[in-house]
């Protein structure tokens, strides 16, 4: 029993990229609504060594200063935050309880080779791989995708 549902638990996860929204947004760190477009590449490379695929999602804000720290100085903490409260909804049942907040991260996975990782508090073995792209300090894109099992401390 328990490996159908590991085994169930890895196909939501892995299907989860193929779920997120097109178009939507999320506010940053003053409030404002920071629109953005999401599209999903299949079968991709982008955060997995050694010949393994996954589907990533890019998630690229209209605007490409509203992600910037607002003058807090937590500023981009603050927005990551947000955008991880976003991206990880679709990669596990609604009680996975990620592990959004920064000083929360993971600095990867299993094959994992760039980004980070959001594990989640209730299933171990479910992560979300993240990388924020930063321009001019403001973070311009994110890409994000399923983990090959849970988090790690190990670099």
């Amino acid at each position: 029993m328990n490996c159908m549902y590991f085994l169930l638990l890895i196909f939501a996860a892995t299907t989860a990229a193929q779920a997120q929204q097109p178009k939507g947004y999320i506010q940053n760190d003053n409030g404002e609504k920071c629109w953005y477009t999401q599209i999903t590449t299949e079968a991709d490379t982008y955060f997995h060594s050694d010949g393994i695929t996954s589907n990533t999602s890019t998630l690229t804000f209209d605007d490409p200063t509203c992600m910037t720290d607002g003058g807090t100085g937590l500023g981009l903490d603050v927005n990551k935050m947000m955008i991880n409260n976003i991206i990880t909804r679709p990669y596990s049942h609604s009680d996975a309880d990620f592990q959004t907040r920064v000083p929360e991260m993971f600095p990867t996975s299993m094959f994992q080779i760039k980004g980070q990782c959001i594990q989640s508090k209730k299933y171990p073995i479910i992560g979300v791989t993240v990388d924020y792209i930063i321009n001019n300090g403001s973070i311009t894109q994110v890409k994000h995708g399923s983990a090959a099992g849970g988090c790690s401390d190990r670099s």
